[in-house]
């Protein structure tokens, strides 16, 4: 292969070295779309896509089929699933995803079966809270919230046990089983979305009831694909409980913060304005829902992938992962971001008539405020592959901070722009500490946390 000319003084690429690293670059950006990974990394993104495309169409039957009050009671069930999600994560999903990366067959069998048993005293207790708090309300008189948390108990039930199905076989990098059950659950979810609208009883609180039935129509055979990992041969749940803690301390701290930073401020806003202010907020969201689907993918698919390019080739092949997803999903991150800014207008009446079009203007700080979650999604992902988690606390942490400060006062004088507003500060915080943080631990030599052991 002849070298070309570089630059305008035309000078030659005769060093060996330069040539081998351009090389390596080109082989690279191929390697990032062919080859085993990127197989993978394609069905993690069609996975994603199947999730991020129900939760769209979703949001579409209940906004055309409901009032905006409705729909922002379904708004505020979704976030309060994903704070289950968030507990969910950092004591069971991440802890399986980053030490069963590595583990072999038989003590992966042993850790998983132990962890399903940590994940089903989970979703029972979230179930049984949700239940009862549910009931509480109703009985005090709230007939809009009470109806609607009592209605997330089985939600949290079918749910948690599909999603941590799904993600094992992740782990164990069969993901095409996982997205077949995505697409079945997503499927039912979205036909009985659509009968019950034919049938005029659809509300949001039968929009959460829907993502349970789904869950659980895709649950039986999620455990059946599964039937491989499970074994009688238990760890003590004490010695479970404390390997996942060890690890998972610092991502539950930080899931929680940051749902608290990020996914509340709807919540605060349907306390503080309305329900139906959370139901316009829900509607705008859902034209950068795919944003979504692209976090989500990344996450999903890159952490237990770093976890064992950490394990292997240590920091440097870390950042070298990074910088290519970050090549890999910014193109499509910006198109989509600039379309929806572009075409705002007209995608609100397209997608919900004229209900929401005085809220346009909100589609642009939205904007904003996803480009910023993709600034540092990747990264976040990276740090918990690394077993690094406490940067992703403390940046959350922060942004919780200028929520109840910044974002309260912001919500008050501007309602949901100034929600919108508040999450954005929040977003730039996180950026700031978590890339600081990366950039200072380039100097130091942090060692892997204990895994389990066989």
């Amino acid at each position: 292969m002849s070298s070309q000319p570089e630059d305008s003084s035309h000078q030659e690429l005769d060093n060996p070295r330069q040539r081998d690293g351009l090389a390596a670059r080109a082989q690279a950006v191929v390697a990032l779309f062919s080859g085993g990974g990127a197989r993978e990394g394609y069905l993690a993104a069609t996975d994603q896509a199947i999730i991020s495309l129900s939760n769209f169409l979703a949001t579409i039957i209940l906004a055309r089929n409901t009032s905006p009050t409705e729909l922002g009671v379904y708004g505020v069930g979704f976030i309060l699933l994903s704070l289950g999600r968030a507990l969910q994560e950092g004591i069971v999903v991440q802890p399986l995803n980053v030490f069963g990366a590595v583990l072999d067959t038989a003590t992966f069998k042993r850790y998983a079966s132990s962890s399903a048993v940590l994940q089903l005293l989970l979703a029972g207790s979230l179930a049984s809270a949700a239940a009862l708090g549910g009931w509480m309300l109703t009985a005090l008189g709230n007939d809009t919230a009470g109806p609607a948390l009592f209605a997330l108990w089985a939600a949290f039930l079918t749910w948690q046990l599909q999603e941590f199905c799904r993600r094992l076989l992740y782990t164990r990098r069969q993901i095409l089983i996982a997205v077949l059950l995505s697409a079945l659950s997503n499927a039912a979810r979205l036909g009985i979305l659509i009968w019950w609208a034919k049938q005029g009883t659809l509300s949001g609180t039968a929009g959460i009831t829907a993502i349970a039935w789904g869950a659980l129509i895709a649950l039986l055979p999620g455990f059946w694909f599964s039937r491989s990992y499970w074994t009688r041969e238990l760890y003590s749940l004490p010695y479970v409980w404390k390997n996942n803690w060890s690890f998972g301390r610092w991502v539950t701290g930080a899931a929680l913060a940051g749902w608290i930073s990020v996914e509340f401020y709807p919540v605060l806003t349907a306390g503080m304005v309305s329900f139906a202010a959370a139901g316009a907020y829900r509607a705008v969201q859902n034209l950068v829902a795919p944003i979504h689907m692209l976090l989500r993918a990344i996450d999903t698919f890159l952490t237990p992938r770093a976890a064992r390019l950490y394990g292997q080739g240590g920091r440097s092949a870390i950042r070298r992962e990074l910088r290519l997803i970050y090549l890999a999903a910014g193109i499509p991150t910006i198109g989509i971001l600039a379309i929806a800014v572009a075409f705002r207008d007209q995608l609100l009446h397209l997608l919900y008539g004229d209900t929401y079009l005085a809220y346009s203007q909100g589609v642009v700080l939205m904007a904003v405020f996803y480009a910023l979650l993709f600034a540092y999604g990747p990264l976040q992902s990276v740090f918990k592959a690394m077993r690094q988690s406490r940067p992703i606390f403390i940046a959350n942490l922060a942004a919780m901070v200028a929520m109840f400060t910044i974002g309260i006062l912001a919500i008050q004088r501007w309602g949901v722009y100034g929600t919108m507003g508040g999450q954005i500060v929040n977003a730039l915080l996180v950026n700031l500490i978590l890339w600081g943080s990366w950039a200072r631990g380039g100097r130091k030599n942090v060692q892997p946390a204990e895994t389990v052991a066989s």
